[in-house]
């Protein structure tokens, strides 16, 4: 915790004091739900809680609201935070690299901040649910929707809120704008699993605790198969990965340029709020982006002094190449085009088809900018790396030209005016 930010140690302190005061109220106000349901509850909430897939450290695939949720609906208020919290506390997941994390690994701050949330915003939509004179474990629950429907909107307005001010604090970012990205993108999702929590409260309202839990096993069994597709889509991209860098690794001044671009690229969609598929699409086209150099010899690609006519042409012909090595892998299909385009210009003539303007993928048009940033920043064979002043003159002077002019301009103000740490010590480095 010593790292953080003396402002976010607060916050996560307020949070956790605040969580324990809570607490207080809801066991002096609530009943306690029957013990052995709750530490069903309290198993079950472990178990959604570590089968979380992780796409990366900001994206997750979690059925853990649909425990929740029922909890609300059959324990009551202070079950349900008892259990939630606990079986986020207790959780043992896999991270986005490979690290296991439990308990006993975590430092502490992250384990009480975890369960402090749960608490409050578990326990707060427990109270607008039963505010709708709803009775605990009622079977008829489902018949008031407006009670469903605000303990839904409860649950996300304050899971988001605490979130976005603790991402806020850590990366300097504007809250505004980080709170409706990511609360615009779990209302899908977190509506499709509520169904989910409703349907498992019907069940066992109905048909008792051993229906309800045979309903898990097909849960476990989708969840083991998408985590499969997820771990393949993984190792692909790291064989990717690894080509890319294969190409890179023949030349000490491209060393990690497609690492690069693809971090440039992703901060740049975050940067002009692109919607997470298409910054995800960015970053992968960042990252392999110059894949179709694996096909062009070594001694054009280190070739230190200016390149033949027919040697040019045999590097123009790299993003085709990329994209006839990629073209077989169904989920990089929305990458083909800004792999295939990135080196189009503006003006119409840029290669390998000489598009113009708007004829250009916006995401091709994107890597454009990037690719050349990096480039110019970066020590080649032939010259240094520019200054960076010198670079971003470049990218004013060419939009319009090489570069799509409303890309430059956003791709410079970020540059230029970021409070991004990130993204400073970027240019720090250059």
């Amino acid at each position: 915790m010593n790292q953080l930010p003396r402002i976010a140690k607060l916050y996560i302190v307020s949070i956790i004091v605040l969580a324990v005061f809570f607490s207080f109220f809801l066991a002096i106000n609530f009943t306690m739900p029957n013990v052995y349901l709750l530490l069903l509850f309290i198993l079950l909430s472990f178990l959604t809680e570590s089968l979380t897939i992780r796409f990366s450290n900001e994206a997750a695939v979690s059925i853990s609201f649909a425990t929740v949720f029922s909890a609300i609906v059959i324990l009551g208020p202070l079950g349900a935070v008892i259990s939630s919290s606990l079986g986020i506390m207790l959780r043992y997941v896999k991270t986005p690299d490979g690290v296991l994390r439990h308990v006993f690994n975590t430092p502490i701050y992250k384990i009480l901040f975890n369960g402090s949330m749960l608490i409050i915003y578990v326990g707060v939509s427990s109270i607008v649910y039963y505010s709708f004179d709803v009775r605990v474990a009622d079977p008829l629950f489902y018949n008031n929707f407006f009670a469903l429907f605000s303990t839904i909107v409860t649950y996300l307005l304050i899971n988001t809120i605490i979130i976005t001010g603790l991402f806020t604090l850590l990366q300097n970012k504007n809250f505004f704008s980080l709170f409706f990205s990511k609360f615009l993108w779990a209302i899908p999702n977190l509506l499709v699993i509520a169904i989910l929590g409703i349907f498992i409260s019907l069940l066992y309202l109905h048909y008792g605790v051993l229906i309800m839990l045979l309903f898990f096993a097909p849960l476990l069994f989708a969840r083991h198969s998408f985590q499969l597709y997820v771990d393949l889509k993984n190792y692909y991209m790291q064989t990717m990965a690894a080509l890319a860098n294969a190409v890179e690794a023949k030349d000490k001044y491209t060393k990690g340029h497609s690492e690069r671009v693809a971090f440039l690229a992703e901060e740049f969609g975050k940067y002009i709020k692109l919607n997470p598929k298409q910054i995800n699409v960015l970053r992968k086209a960042g990252l392999l982006h110059d894949i179709g150099k694996i096909g062009i010899d070594d001694s054009i690609l280190n070739k230190p002094a200016k390149l033949t006519n027919q040697e040019m042409l045999s590097i123009k012909d790299h993003p085709e190449l990329g994209v006839k090595i990629l073209k077989d892998v169904n989920f990089l299909k929305g990458v083909h085009e800004a792999i295939l385009h990135h080196h189009e210009r503006y003006d119409g003539t840029g290669y390998p088809h000489g598009l113009s303007g708007k004829q250009i993928p916006f995401n091709a048009a994107i890597l454009t900018v990037v690719d050349a940033y990096d480039a110019m920043t970066s020590d080649r064979a032939y010259r240094s790396a520019l200054p960076l002043q010198e670079s971003i003159d470049i990218l004013k002077q060419e939009a319009g030209f090489q570069f799509h002019p409303y890309i430059a301009e956003k791709f410079v103000e970020m540059i230029t005016t970021t409070t991004d740490e990130k993204i400073i010590n970027f240019k720090q480095t250059v």
